[in-house]
């Protein structure tokens, strides 16, 4: 297998215009490459590309989608599709955190040269190393991976860089005071000079003296000074520096004499400031050009994590799967649906490389030939590329070298090219190129030229592929590609099925049937006049029209064939079905038996043991009184006591013999009745409807209440919940029961969350509260979510510092009810909300 170059790179990209090559003089290299770009350009994998692109989170997935091409080996093939399987079914249970994912390579360069990084490049820095930690921890709780876990392996988060940088910036793409204790000294500075300086100007704007000379009652700023408007008649009567006027000239801008020490200490501060937040932000930027090689080590491993996460959201939309992989060159589709056509795609059902390598496709105009080839040539691509891919799971797919084809009319004004000519312009280099490696896809093979001259060519064409054992699919109108086909070993005739009755064709591709035209069929019903089409088929010449009878009579058989094959599977399935279910009974009955002993032995044993225990005591009180007698009774005992000691020996004894009798009964008649039971009908012969979801029942081997999760009527079984436990079981070990209270009483209960959660607020706002009060409601807000059955939660904290936002976020790490969280997307907020999902 040959891995396709990047069809960006050469001229025209994915829409290169197609020219004529004498291709006497082309190296081999030059015809693989032609046909590589023809096959990428005719079956439209840019438009694959550009989905795949579209659901990747990040510009580094997005690049890696839009170059996204088939590869060059089978092992590379085969890891593909396990990543893409891996992430599909990660998703199945969370979606992974892909937030804060962006290309830090222009940052990384200018701090590994010593440059300053902007606040928000720092951010861009943290967001990024967040991301590593959360998605190194995310893939590495996950214990059934194996392609995935090498990613998460590669992922070196680092959380000291991403701790300083957020404690230096705030979410504002700004410079915290508490980055420094010298910044915080300073700004506190800045306040309080400030605050003093406007006073001062509010107290003269206030003043008699100013009222007449200000333009406007207000304090503003030029040039990073407070100044006073001053209308332009009574600038000499106000002593101070002039810094500008408006544009009209009616009004100076001018900084008063009295306040020029105090402005002057206050630029002095400002300087000091933008110093120090120059000097955080080199500290920073420092730290981050230390860790450049760490940094870009991730920045590989999230962008390739984020394409494989492109791939698997593209998966899920196509519902796609991975098929089976072999490289016998065997290719069988089954339910195939072209990726572009959605929803409206006819799936198909396809198989090429094992009894036969050839297979010839025809039938009428608008049929589905061309849709046909395309669909089998893009899944293959696809599967190559590491794309899951939409068709059923039992599909198995070749491992082809390459993929050559020639599909549609590329004829060009430009070139001089004719239908004729651009078709040939791509079969001649495939025919230089194609081995039994390839998979070569030929629509209307000869048309676009005389067909006493085109059959010909077409046959001549398909036998070289043929003698050579390339897996090949064309599509014709030729009758003769009919019978040339019938007569050659290790080919096949296929149809686009039509519908003579609707006019219509069912987009539908049969295998062993070669096609028709349908002409006369659609003329009669179109209203041609009968004459008219009785001429007509007297002008065909006797071999075409037995040809057309015997085409006719073999669709008729095939259609015969296929309802008897159904209706022989139907039954096959019924009896493997009625098969499977008396085996599981056996087997469960011989279960139940082994359980039955097993358990009345246990049962016995114990029994006996504590009749055992029971006797010995009894014998040992007898033997005692019995030396009593024979000693003679000490002094001062009363005979009638010893009688009445006696007395109780005697009914204790009786007491012990009736018990034991009493039980030794019981467990015969429980022995015969659970005999019967399993002897009596199964309730599998009952109606399968009378079983449900929810539906309380008795375990018959267990003895124990359950409660009925899911029927399988398929199978005649079923998964129970008993307690804790899930089990499946038969349903002849079920026998229907009454709702319990308790099960009434939870249905009350769970009406009464279902009301919660209707008042139950999308978010809860805590932005006003310190973290002391805010944890408190922010965990009842989550107790409530998760009471009415909810999985999502919002929670609003804002921006300001990040120190509210990361209390919640650390509370949220150790809270046993939740899955993930998120910071919120530009609609949702932003980093002034987290997303909350929750197990």
């Amino acid at each position: 297998m040959r891995g396709f170059g990047d069809p960006s790179q050469s001229d025209g990209g994915w829409d290169n215009i197609v020219q004529w090559v004498d291709w006497r003089d082309a190296s081999q290299e030059d015809c693989e490459e032609h046909l590589d770009r023809t096959a990428l350009r005719q079956l439209e994998f840019a438009a694959i590309a550009d989905r795949v692109a579209a659901h990747a989170s990040s510009s580094l997935g997005n690049g890696l989608a839009e170059a996204i091409r088939p590869l060059g080996t089978t092992e590379q093939v085969r890891h593909a599709l396990q990543e893409t399987s891996e992430m599909r079914t990660l998703m199945e249970e969370s979606e992974p955190p892909m937030g804060g994912i962006s290309d830090l390579s222009p940052l990384i360069g200018r701090a590994r040269r010593g440059g300053v990084l902007l606040p928000e490049d720092l951010l861009a820095v943290a967001d990024c190393c967040r991301a590593a930690r959360l998605l190194h921890r995310y893939l590495s709780r996950q214990d059934h991976l194996d392609r995935l876990s090498d990613l998460a392996e590669a992922l070196d988060p680092d959380p000291a860089l991403e701790k300083s940088i957020r404690g230096a910036i705030t979410e504002d793409a700004e410079v915290a005071d508490d980055a420094s204790p010298e910044l915080r000294r300073l700004r506190r500075a800045l306040r309080q000079k400030s605050e003093e300086l406007r006073r001062r100007l509010d107290a003269m704007v206030r003043s008699p003296e100013l009222k007449n000379h200000l333009q406007e009652a207000i304090v503003t700023q030029r040039g990073g000074r407070y100044v006073l408007p001053i209308r332009q008649e009574s600038r000499g009567r106000v002593k101070g520096i002039v810094h500008g006027q408006s544009s009209s000239g009616a009004t100076v801008f001018i900084e008063p004499q009295v306040v020029v020490e105090m402005n002057n200490a206050l630029q002095q501060l400002h300087d000091e400031e933008e110093r120090e937040v120059l000097r955080i932000l080199g500290d920073l930027s420092r730290d981050v050009g230390r860790e450049a090689r760490r940094l870009e080590i991730d920045q590989e491993a999230l962008a390739r994590i984020d394409f494989i996460y492109a791939k698997a959201r593209t998966a899920r939309e196509m519902d796609a799967v991975a098929p089976r992989l072999n490289d016998e060159g065997y290719l069988r589709l089954v339910g195939a649906r072209h990726p572009l056509l959605g929803k409206d795609a006819v799936p198909l059902d396809v198989e090429v490389g094992g009894d036969f390598h050839t297979l010839v496709v025809t039938g009428p105009n608008t049929g589905g030939k061309t849709v046909a080839l395309k669909t089998i040539g893009l899944l293959t691509l696809m599967c190559q590329a590491g794309l899951h891919i939409p068709v059923d799971e039992q599909s198995d797919m070749a491992l082809f070298r390459a993929v050559y084809c020639d599909i549609g009319d590329e004829q060009s004004i430009w070139q001089n090219l004719s239908t004729f000519s651009s078709h040939m312009n791509n079969v001649i280099p495939i025919l230089r190129c194609a081995d039994s490696t390839a998979l070569v896809l030929l629509d209307e093979l000869g048309a676009g030229t005389d067909p006493a001259e085109g059959a010909p060519l077409a046959v001549g064409i398909l036998l070289s592929l043929h003698e050579r054992v390339v897996r090949t699919v064309a599509t014709t109108h030729y009758g003769q590609l009919k019978s040339f086909v019938y007569g050659l070993d290790h080919a096949a005739n296929a149809s686009m099925e039509f519908d003579a009755e609707t006019l219509s064709p069912t987009y539908r591709l049969v295998l062993g049937t070669p096609g028709r035209s349908n002409a006369f069929e659609i003329a009669g019903r179109l209203g041609i006049p009968e004459d008219v089409l009785a001429r007509a088929r007297r002008a065909m010449s006797g071999e075409e029209m037995d040809a057309q009878s015997l085409i006719r009579a073999i669709e008729q058989d095939r259609r015969a064939w296929e309802e008897s094959r159904r209706r022989a599977e139907s039954e096959v399935q019924d009896a493997e079905k009625l098969r499977r279910r008396a085996e599981r009974r056996e087997e469960y009955l011989r279960g139940v038996q082994e359980d039955i002993v097993a358990s009345t032995r246990r049962e016995l044993r114990s029994f006996m043991d504590a009749t055992r225990e029971e006797a010995n005591a009894l014998l040992r009180d007898i033997h005692r009184l019995v030396s009593q007698l024979h000693t003679g009774l000490p002094a001062g005992d009363d005979p009638a006591d010893v009688l009445h000691q006696a007395e109780e020996l005697r009914r204790r004894t009786l007491d012990l013999r009736s018990r034991t009798e009493q039980y030794l009964s019981s467990k015969r008649r429980s022995l015969e009745s659970r005999s019967e039971e399993e002897a009596a009908p199964s309730p599998e012969t009952l109606e399968l409807d009378a079983w449900r979801p929810g539906q309380h029942v008795h375990v018959r081997s267990l003895d124990r209440p359950g409660r009925i999760l899911e029927v399988n009527r398929e199978d005649a079984d079923a998964e129970v919940q008993i307690g804790v436990m899930r089990t499946r079981l038969p349903l002849s070990d079920l026998q229907p029961m009454e709702e319990p209270e308790e099960r009434r009483e939870r249905l009350r209960l769970g009406e009464m969350a279902r009301v919660k959660g209707e008042s139950l607020p999308e978010e809860i706002n805590v932005r006003q509260h310190t973290v002391d009060e805010a944890l408190p409601k922010v965990a009842k807000y989550l107790d409530d979510v998760v009471l009415a059955g909810g999985n999502r939660a919002a929670i609003l904290h804002g921006r300001g510092t990040g120190a509210l936002r990361d209390a919640i976020r650390s509370y949220l790490d150790d809270h046993p009810q939740v899955e993930t969280y998120r910071p919120g997307s530009g609609s949702e907020g932003g980093d002034g909300v987290t997303i909350v999902a929750l197990r």
